[in-house]
């Protein structure tokens, strides 16, 4: 049987493409061009990649603009969905930077910490080896306020940059492995929120080698 992998994610898992201005039909980067694409072919055929990114996705918030996008409420579902797995990557967070939200940092990460207990303890949807969790800390934010979501995101990019310190504080707490994605790839110049091309292949390399060291 081939090792399954579910990715958990949000917008830049969906693969959103920057040039998107929220008024034209949206544009998505092809399956083979986002980075669970990419890990998918740096893997091969003995593993099946499974993508469960949302746009807007946020780790325990209920959005009263943006409905049914809270992570802790769709994380059983979709694990039951896809068992039996291997690992889960979970890669949110970044949606809890919106304004409307006002948490911390650390807030952030605790409602990340959430869903990767959650993981855990749904023993049933893992293979025998038990659960498996790889929890990557998205990048910080670039120059939101020059694109269309410079309102949405207002004054959080030093916030954003604070995360990688917490997001790990989480994974050393659950045991789980940690890959910080803001050391590798960046937010893009034109939304400052979301992947090129390019990184999403970056990404989607440093991601494989870690998942072959796991599985």
């Amino acid at each position: 049987m081939k090792k399954r992998v579910m990715i958990f994610g949000d917008s830049n898992t969906w693969g959103w493409n920057p040039a998107n201005d929220l008024v034209s039909p949206l544009k998505r980067w092809d399956d083979d061009v986002r980075w669970p694409g990419v890990l998918q072919k740096e893997l091969g055929d003995e593993y099946d990649v499974i993508q469960e990114g949302l746009n807007g996705r946020t780790s325990v918030w209920d959005d009263p603009i943006e409905e049914y996008r809270c992570g802790k409420d769709h994380i059983i579902p979709c694990l039951d969905t896809h068992a039996p797995l291997d690992l889960v990557i979970i890669m949110v967070g970044t949606n809890d930077l919106k304004v409307r939200y006002t948490v911390s940092a650390q807030d952030l990460a605790n409602g990340v910490a959430i869903i990767v207990d959650k993981t855990l303890h749904q023993v049933g949807a893992f293979q025998e080896a038990g659960p498996k969790v790889l929890l990557i800390c998205p990048p910080p934010l670039g120059d939101v306020d020059k694109g269309v979501f410079g309102e949405m995101f207002h004054g959080n990019v030093e916030k954003s940059k604070k995360l990688p310190k917490y997001f790990e504080a989480v994974a050393d707490t659950y045991g789980v492995k940690y890959f910080d994605a803001g050391k590798f790839v960046h937010s893009s110049e034109e939304d400052g929120l979301h992947l090129q091309a390019d990184q999403h292949e970056i990404l989607g390399k440093e991601v494989a080698k870690i998942v072959k060291e796991m599985i």
